[in-house]
């Protein structure tokens, strides 16, 4: 499948009058995910298709002679404080200078708006922002190839974090093809307000399927073009596999899910990622934006965006 700009990397960098550049971190949506094997070392093997918002993170980045990290926005308190240098975006900044040979720095600000552990990849969108970012700063002129195994390195879902179009990922996340979804859609996510281990789930993956007598892993898609030719085979022929394990953990997804069924009409309604986000897809961001609004009026304290998807 061909790709589009959306797939170019540079075509996400904005600069600044002061000499800054802007990256966009957005929101992945796991259209859906399926769990199709496990290696010996535990890792398992997936097969998921990606989707990205146009809102999310936002990460701004200047020149310096040192490199150093800030970070603001509604969900900042909510990163680990304790060590700044654990956070995605540093070692994904430490890795490009050490990779590139770059011995000055920047000054990297993060503004933190996606829910942290939420299934909405923030984490990876940014580390994937920050190698975009620096690559154009620093002007270390990385190719495509470079920066996904740099990217690889940093995370399972990182490499396909680096562009922002739609695509299938399968294997533990290395293996990437993009698509053209044929449609667009409106759509609404919302977090309960609860972080979910992505660890925790995984490790009740296999036990919810063994206690229901389900065969113990999924199978993969023979005909993806079916899959993707719209919204309604999608709902019939994909699902989340974590998401059964996932209420296990954090029973407020049904809660969630409950709301926006009520909500929709053959919309698809799904769990991204290991959760506990959960996500809506309407005609247009009109029709999302009204939901969202039901959906803040509801609960209050959800965490709860409309944006778009596809086309």
């Amino acid at each position: 499948m061909e790709s589009s700009p959306e797939n170019n990397p540079e075509n996400r960098i904005q600069s600044g009058p002061d000499g800054s550049l802007f990256v966009r971190a957005p929101a992945k949506i796991n259209l859906f995910l399926h769990i199709t094997g496990r290696r010996d070392d535990g890792y398992h093997f997936l097969e998921s298709l990606f989707s990205f918002t146009k809102k999310g993170d936002l990460i701004r980045f200047l020149p310096s002679e040192t490199l150093e990290f800030s970070t603001s926005g509604p969900f900042s308190e909510d990163l680990p404080a304790e060590n700044p240098d654990s956070n995605l975006v540093m070692k994904a900044a430490r890795a490009l200078a050490e990779h590139a040979g770059v011995s000055h720095g920047a000054l990297i600000e993060l503004e933190k708006n996606l829910p942290v552990a939420s299934g909405l990849g923030g984490g990876s969108a940014d580390a994937a922002a920050t190698l975009i970012g620096l690559n154009a700063l620093w002007k270390t002129n990385l190719n495509g190839e470079e920066l996904a195994t740099l990217a690889a390195g940093l995370g399972a879902d990182v490499p396909a974090c680096l562009s922002s179009g739609s695509q299938i990922v399968r294997g533990i996340g290395e293996m990437l093809e993009h698509v053209n979804l044929p449609w667009s859609a409106g759509i609404v996510i919302i977090n309960p307000g609860r972080a979910v281990s992505t660890p925790e789930v995984f490790d009740g993956f296999g036990a919810f399927r063994d206690k229901r007598g389900l065969p113990p892993f999924d199978v993969t898609i023979t005909d993806l073009d079916k899959v993707v030719s719209d919204i309604s085979m999608l709902d019939v022929l994909t699902s989340n596999s974590l998401q059964d394990p996932a209420v296990q953990v954090c029973p407020e997804i049904m809660e969630v899910e409950r709301f926006l069924r009520l909500n929709t009409q053959n919309e698809l309604v799904r769990m991204s990622g290991s959760g506990a986000s959960v996500f809506a897809l309407y005609h247009d961001k009109a029709a999302a934006e009204s939901v969202a609004r039901r959906a803040r009026e509801f609960n209050p304290d959800w965490w709860v965006m409309a944006d778009s998807i596809g086309g």
